[in-house]
């Protein structure tokens, strides 16, 4: 409407929705435009328009996932992915196949890559405290797995308590 202002909020699914309206884009080019518009504008919210879109596209899914991963085990704190993942988490719909893209899937080799000296391990610590940090709303069935496997690392021991 003219003469109005346009929150951060509003702009940024304005512009998340036009991305995913452009014809033509690939799986991990689509991806990049999200999680760019999550950075640009500070605004998780985006990844909602994004994940309408994304349940219809195995490959895209699969790059999102690997996206997340690497946003998660990074130094820096990776605020609207975490956000997302809330949100996802908390949606009884989607928590399942959520967590198992940005951790659960990797249960069964979790114990050995956290061993001490293991190569990307204080990487793989992030991602998991991260992911676990958020996860409560995940079903259990889903989070035993890796409570388990994770249950010897003392960095993450707490988050295994529950």
């Amino acid at each position: 409407m003219p003469g109005t202002s346009l929150t951060t909020r509003q702009s940024a699914l304005i512009w998340a929705d036009m991305a995913m309206g452009t014809a033509g884009p690939g799986a991990e080019e689509t991806v990049r435009v999200v999680l760019g518009l999550v950075d640009l504008f500070d605004e998780p919210a985006v990844t909602s328009v994004f994940s309408a879109w994304t349940d219809a596209y195995e490959e895209t899914r699969e790059h999102l996932w690997a996206a997340y991963r690497l946003r998660l085990e990074a130094v820096g704190e990776p605020r609207g992915v975490l956000e997302s993942l809330t949100h996802w988490f908390e949606d009884g719909f989607c928590a399942s196949h959520c967590f198992r893209g940005v951790l659960g899937n990797e249960a069964g080799s979790l114990a050995e890559r956290l061993r001490p000296g293991a190569p990307g391990r204080d990487a793989l610590v992030r991602r998991v405290r991260r992911v676990l940090s958020v996860a409560g709303p995940v079903p259990r069935a889903d989070l035993e797995p890796v409570y388990q496997a994770v249950a010897g690392v003392p960095e993450l021991r707490a988050l295994t308590a529950a």
